[in-house]
């Protein structure tokens, strides 16, 4: 369970998608103090919740901007943004109903090394498109 940090070979070049990531670095990175901590239940409910509603977000602006330079890939894209959301909802609603089975550092792990792939390989794939660099 290593701590994420922001590279700068992570931005796609677009402002407002670059900080939606780092929020979500932020945001996975609280879970891991919070582990480490020992924090209480209703500390790691509330991150488990943002993380949740902040991806859904994200995942929203994202598609978005991908829609308005027609990057072609977008609906395999959209698909993976619906897999993680399912995932995600999967873990939340399991620490909600069997909190004690709910293993935040696999979580975590699971989460950091999607966001990881993700950014740097699927949405990579995009940036010369919002960039402008290929024709649509």
């Amino acid at each position: 369970m290593a701590l994420l940090h922001w590279r700068d070979n992570m931005s796609v070049g677009v402002e407002a998608v670059d900080n939606d990531h780092k929020h979500l670095v932020d945001l996975l990175n609280k879970l891991h103090f919070l582990r480490l901590a020992g924090a209480d239940r209703a500390s790691v409910g509330e991150v488990l919740e943002e993380l949740l509603r902040y991806t859904e977000y994200h995942f929203e602006r994202e598609e978005k901007l991908m829609e308005s330079c027609s990057y072609p890939d977008l609906a395999d894209h959209r698909e993976l943004h619906q897999d993680l959301a399912r995932k995600l909802w999967e873990y939340t609603k399991t620490f909600e109903d069997r909190p004690d089975s709910f293993d935040i550092e696999t979580f975590y792990d699971f989460l950091s090394d999607w966001l990881l792939v993700h950014v740097l390989e699927k949405d990579m794939k995009y940036k010369p498109y919002v960039l402008g660099e290929v024709d649509a």
